[in-house]
């Protein structure tokens, strides 16, 4: 299968992204406003919205080209061209090393030998389960907006590079969605199911899973302890200290957790960054200024989100820092949607709405424009990141294998 714009670049697919984006927000906020005193109208017309963004988003990141995104050229190179020339099984599983439901999920997208299949699997299991979760955490729009959560989510710095880029950590967002979803009901059960989902599907989201449980068990912790530990993590994170001066996590195993340990070189800017400092704290202080803080679910997010930027900002020191980071921005959409729920219960709606405006217009309107101004690089706020192959990829020891027709290698 040819490829559908095949000649677009990131630039082209991130700008027709932020303008669909804008339309849906625009659009959708407006249709909604206007059908709100009709209740059945406006829950079929959040559904259906809802389902019509979904079906753009598949589409539009499921047919790209091979070269939208430096990760999609990498594992079309290292994993789609070896991957179809495998067929036994075994061979196939212990060919690569690297997360389990992902091998699983490439074992059966490859039998089509086709890499365009294999991105509209991605991008279909991805955005699927996201609509799944943004249906039953608003309880089918009952409890706000279904179609302005999941564009609250697709607001979000990461989601363009969830899903054109680090797809595996796209692919366990989810999963960790649905753990905090079943969490705030109680049903631990099917907590640590999708929590043991979200790690087979990329080992880093032992993070937000190790956030998410200090944050349960300390719920009986005043919240100003917490402000006062984001304070001290950022004056420490100022003075240097990092998770790569704690040698001893590299060697713990894992291609994630030797990264910790990287010096090769890398064009991405490393070091104390106070401009994303400045960026979580002002949702921090937002959310502190809006919450009424008596609210156990706000509380939790609140203690989520600052442990989860202390860890961001203690990978300062290692490339490509922003994707630990993502594990706190993925929490300002849940964050700010139950403050709004808690303290507008009666102008949900607007204030949603405005919120996602806002977002929208911080993201990819105000910090483009600056930082196309300054000297900090475009591509730490625009998620259209040049990942370096060294860096991702261990140096491949290729050995042709005559008898199976197969290239074997270690990656």
């Amino acid at each position: 299968m040819r490829f559908l714009f095949e000649h677009f670049t990131t630039s082209d697919y991130s700008t027709i992204f932020s303008w669909g984006l804008f339309l849906f927000i625009l659009i959708g906020s407006l249709n909604l406003r206007y059908v709100e005193t009709n209740t059945n109208k406006y829950l079929r017309t959040d559904r259906n919205l809802l389902i019509i963004f979904v079906v753009f988003i598949i589409f539009l990141f499921g047919t790209r080209g091979f070269k939208i995104g430096t990760d999609t050229y990498n594992y079309r190179v290292f994993y789609f061209n070896p991957g179809i020339r495998i067929s036994n099984v075994y061979e196939f599983f212990s060919f690569f090393e690297t997360d389990i439901l992902f091998e699983i999920l490439i074992y059966f997208a490859f039998m089509f030998k086709d890499f365009t299949v294999f991105l509209v699997i991605v991008a279909t299991i991805m955005n699927a389960m996201l609509y799944v979760f943004v249906r039953k955490y608003t309880n089918y729009g009952r409890n706000g907006s279904s179609l302005l959560l999941f564009l609250l989510i697709a607001c979000n710095f990461v989601f363009f590079t969830h899903q054109t880029n680090t797809i595996r950590n796209g692919l366990a967002i989810p999963y960790i969605f649905f753990g905090i979803y079943y969490l705030m009901i109680k049903k631990t059960n099917y907590t640590l199911l999708f929590f043991l989902l979200a790690f087979l599907s990329h080992r880093t989201a032992i993070i937000p899973i190790a956030c998410v449980f200090f944050a349960i068990k300390s719920k009986n912790i005043d919240l100003k302890y917490f402000i006062a530990l984001y304070a001290l993590g950022i004056l420490a994170a100022a003075a240097g200290f990092g998770f790569d001066k704690l040698t001893f996590l590299a060697s713990m195993g894992g291609d994630d957790l030797e990264r910790l340990s990287s010096v090769g070189e890398t064009t991405y800017r490393v070091g104390f960054r106070p401009d994303f400092v400045l960026y979580n704290t002002i949702f921090l202080v937002l959310a502190i200024k809006f919450s009424p803080k008596k609210s156990p679910q706000d509380l939790f997010y609140l203690k989520y989100y600052i442990l989860a930027s202390i860890i961001f900002f203690f990978n300062f020191n290692i490339p490509y820092s922003d994707r630990i980071g993502g594990y706190s921005w993925i929490a300002i959409p849940l964050l700010f949607f139950s403050i709004i729920n808690s303290s507008f219960p009666k102008k949900k709606l607007q204030m949603a709405t405005l919120f996602t405006f806002f977002i929208f217009f911080l993201n990819f309107v105000l910090l483009p424009l600056l930082t196309s101004g300054l000297s900090l690089k475009k591509r730490d706020f625009t998620n259209n990141y040049q990942y370096e192959i060294k860096q991702e990829f261990k140096e491949l020891n290729f050995k042709h294998n005559t008898h199976s027709s197969v290239l074997t290698f270690k990656i």
